[in-house]
């Protein structure tokens, strides 16, 4: 479905990217591990058309969409819940969920907000409410909302769980594979490694650009260095 080749990204003189393959198969979740400055984020932005590519292909359903910026991939169907949240706290939970129709050609919008509001019954409850004065797990959620609202086919998280309490993470890791089954496919970055690989198909491990290992993820879980690295030994 998505398939990256030889993508190598840089800024200036520092290369964050240094060539690296990856493919996205429909209905998997696929994931990238790696520690802060590996490249993950970059790769993700790369792949969403937000920042350039020194060098490499990204070909989606077949099509050539390296050149293309981030408005044209969306309609398309890759969409990006980005590291941070980035909601708009002025606006209220639904006003930040009806952004993510933006690039929607049609205006039913109903049943969607009743799947977010299905998989998120707290933003059901606070749909009036500004987003700024939510939880950090509640904006999470709503970031993720506003995201199923493009109807994507390619969901890309950038650390859903950063900075959330562990019974937060749960709820993000279960509705990741919730999204799965309703037949979204997802790839995924994340630094909670343990968890990540318990949810994922495939895994690849980025360490200052570069892939180290990657494999289905029972395999991934059991090389000696993830678990070193990633597992606690």
């Amino acid at each position: 479905m998505l398939k990256i080749k030889n993508l190598q990204v840089s800024y200036g003189a520092i290369k964050a990217v240094k060539g690296i393959d990856i493919e996205v198969k429909q209905g998997t979740i696929v994931s990238i591990l790696g520690a802060n400055g590996a490249g993950k984020t970059s790769t993700l932005h790369a792949i969403s058309g937000l920042i350039p590519k020194s060098q490499g292909t990204i070909e989606f359903e077949g099509k050539d969409i390296t050149n293309l910026p981030a408005e044209k991939i969306v309609p398309l169907g890759i969409v990006q819940c980005p590291e941070g949240r980035r909601i708009f706290p002025q606006l209220t939970v639904e006003e930040n969920l009806k952004i993510g129709c933006y690039s929607r050609k049609d205006k039913n919008f109903n049943e969607d907000f009743e799947r977010i509001y299905s998989l998120f019954p707290r933003l059901r409850e606070r749909k009036k409410q500004m987003a700024g004065t939510l939880s950090g797990g509640e904006q999470q959620m709503l970031a993720i909302g506003r995201g199923l609202m493009a109807r994507p086919k390619v969901f890309i998280m950038d650390e859903p769980s950063l900075g959330l309490a562990p019974i937060i993470v749960k709820e993000i890791f279960k509705t990741i594979q919730q999204i799965r089954k309703e037949g979204v496919t997802v790839l995924l970055v994340e630094q909670n490694a343990f968890q990540t690989i318990k949810i994922s198909d495939y895994v690849y491990v980025l360490e200052t650009g570069k892939i180290s290992v990657e494999g289905p993820a029972e395999v991934v879980k059991n090389d000696e260095n993830v678990k070193k690295s990633y597992l606690g030994g």
